[in-house]
């Protein structure tokens, strides 16, 4: 989970970077900021999602009972 989180955040920050520099005109110092800050809220919430994704699905394999619950040990 973490390292998809890392990638997808590497490249939405250079996107987000490079897009506000040539699209939007920034100056390049906000775009500077732009990459780490874009970068780091993709890749917490690429992490969030998959842990969310893994405790719905029942985790890897998805073998929940049908109940929902796991039984205590």
């Amino acid at each position: 989970m973490a390292w998809a989180g890392i990638l997808l955040g590497m490249v939405t920050g250079l996107c987000a970077a490079v897009a506000g520099y040539a699209i939007g005109g920034l100056p390049l110092w906000a775009c500077l900021v732009i990459y780490p800050a874009a970068g780091a809220a993709v890749a917490l919430l690429a992490v969030v999602l998959m842990y969310w994704h893994r405790e719905w699905t029942g985790g890897p394999g998805g073998s929940r009972p049908p109940g929902g619950r796991l039984a205590a040990a």
